[in-house]
């Protein structure tokens, strides 16, 4: 994935998408939304890559592993 894809959540977790700013919400499940962020695994010393998703209920980070491109 990429900045510019779009992509839907497919996993329900508020754990692995999270609000921000804000308190945690599932507003973003059955959405359409943009990848507009890519977090660098090196920069973060993580093994699944996080991305800044651009949903209408609002912004969200999202690992990649609770995504799927459309």
């Amino acid at each position: 994935m990429k900045i510019g894809d779009l992509v839907k959540v497919i996993k329900n977790d508020m754990s692995l998408v999270i609000k921000t700013p804000g308190p945690k919400d599932n507003r973003f499940f059955d959405q359409v939304g943009t990848i507009v962020k890519f977090y660098e695994p090196a920069v973060w010393e993580v093994n699944n890559p996080w991305f800044g998703v651009l949903f209408p209920s609002g912004y969200y980070e999202a690992r990649c592993d609770a995504l799927e491109k459309i």
